[in-house]
């Protein structure tokens, strides 16, 4: 595969969704070996302004808080992908979100205001937002506050 067949394949992956540098590398690998070939396209497309992982993150932000994760959930998953704690940092200082808000509507969305009944209650319900990605310590407070 040359170089111009392999930025259409690039353009073709970043025209349906945003893909990090290291997504979009591990892509790029299944259409040639040529490793070379495959930075000089990677360096393209960020050249061009056809991937950023900036754009990545705050697609990824967007739809993890959407969806309701935590903050270690999120981490997990930049780090999968190759990006940045510092780029991540960056961009929730932009966004601040409230997580012990977040951790609380998750929990009344699935549990809604039904009474916790024994303590192995409290710690199924406190395992399930500690799973979502939220710090213990938002849990317990999330907790608190709800049954207040």
């Amino acid at each position: 595969m040359d170089l111009n067949e392999l930025k259409k394949s690039a353009l073709q992956l970043l025209a349906r969704r945003e893909y990090s540098t290291q997504q979009l590398q591990q892509r790029l690998q299944t259409k040639t070996t040529d490793d070379q070939l495959v930075q000089q396209v990677i360096v393209w497309c960020q050249a061009e302004n056809y991937q950023s992982d900036t754009r990545f993150v705050e697609m990824l932000l967007r739809s993890r808080l959407g969806k309701g994760y935590g903050p270690l959930y999120i981490q997990q998953e930049c780090r999968r992908h190759g990006i940045s704690m510092t780029l991540l940092q960056q961009q929730l200082a932009q966004l601040e979100p409230d997580w012990l808000e977040l951790a609380q509507s998750i929990y009344l969305k699935k549990y809604g205001g039904s009474a916790i009944t024994s303590a192995s209650e409290r710690a199924k319900r406190q395992r399930y937002l500690q799973q979502r990605g939220f710090y213990p310590e938002d849990c317990s407070a999330a907790l608190k506050n709800i049954r207040s």
